[in-house]
């Protein structure tokens, strides 16, 4: 049985106040995609004597608010020092949304008040573009409906799932007044029996939706690594006209395994698929960088530098 959407409550008017902070208009588009970077603290001294190394920065969103719970009835508050931090950049820089709280596969719960809460940061500052995981991390328990599960759930890539993730995202679509971006993830175990494949899985959900793809190139990478899946036959056998935004990363291996730890540098391989990739994406706005700040020490500024250029070489064919 299909668990029914939760719409217990509207988000309160007046959590964020649209208009309020320095905001600015996007860049105009000259049809060629750009670069960004994923942000975070690492990056403000760079970002301050370089605001032009990057054609956008991703932020995400749920960094900028706190989560009460569904129990409270004043849910989301944000906080002050990172609002204002959020200003600044959107006053230099042309932002876009990944959000990474959704869980918008999970099927025990539809967290509708979460979309409106993002809609309501979207009125204010006016995301290029909007994506999330298409990934289950909340389960219901007895305690709580948003128990986090500390990693993505394997998915059925069956008729089930198409049926209320189709539901769903054309909520979040109608809701947030964009398309949504959903992205790829790390399949950690493979679940027998799916109805078809990942990539097929994606196009028919685009089809059904009209929802745009996050292509994640190193997470297609760890599975390559981890599984054995071919990374070449996803691509091929995906729609790349839905493509909105490429991902590329580095990673590193803990007990064996690789992990999608954004861990500096992207390897080779991510590289190799980029160039492939990129030129045949007819709609694509940006491949964007991300690395987690514990690793910027190791990779400097002068990595960052160097990755935002491959970047554009492959970008610009």
């Amino acid at each position: 049985m299909r668990p029914a959407v939760e719409t217990s409550r509207i988000a309160r008017p007046g959590v964020i106040h649209p208009g309020a902070g320095a905001c600015r208009d996007p860049r105009p588009q000259t049809g060629r995609a750009g670069v960004g970077l994923l942000f975070n603290g690492a990056l403000g001294d760079l970002l301050e004597v370089e605001p032009d190394a990057v054609d956008f920065l991703s932020i995400i969103p749920e960094r900028f608010w706190q989560d009460f719970g569904r129990n409270r009835p004043d849910r989301f508050a944000p906080l002050p020092d990172e609002v204002e931090l959020l200003d600044r950049l959107a006053s230099r820089h042309r932002l876009v949304a990944h959000g990474v709280g959704l869980s918008i596969a999970s099927g025990s719960t539809f967290d509708v008040d979460h979309v409106l809460q993002l809609a309501a940061w979207h009125r204010r500052y006016r995301f290029a573009w909007i994506s999330e995981h298409l990934s289950a991390v909340r389960v219901r328990t007895e305690e709580t409906p948003d128990h986090h599960a500390g990693l993505t759930l394997p998915l059925a890539w069956d008729h089930d799932l198409l049926d209320l993730l189709s539901e769903r995202v054309a909520r979040v679509q109608d809701i947030l007044g964009a398309r949504l971006l959903l992205e790829n993830g790390v399949v950690h175990t493979p679940v027998p029996g799916s109805d078809m494949s990942e990539e097929e899985f994606l196009n028919a959900l685009v089809r059904r939706t009209g929802c745009g793809l996050l292509l994640d190139l190193h997470n297609l990478h760890v599975n390559a690594v981890n599984l054995g899946l071919d990374p070449d036959r996803f691509l091929d056998g995906l729609d790349l006209d839905a493509v909105g935004e490429i991902h590329v990363a580095g990673g590193n291996r803990l007990f064996g395994a690789y992990l999608d730890s954004h861990a500096g540098a992207c390897p080779g391989e991510v590289w190799r698929l980029l160039d492939r990739v990129a030129p045949r994406c007819a709609n694509l706005e940006g491949v964007t960088f991300e690395f987690h700040e514990t690793y910027f020490p190791g990779l400097g500024a002068d990595g960052v530098r160097g990755e935002l250029q491959r970047m554009r070489a492959a970008v610009n064919g």
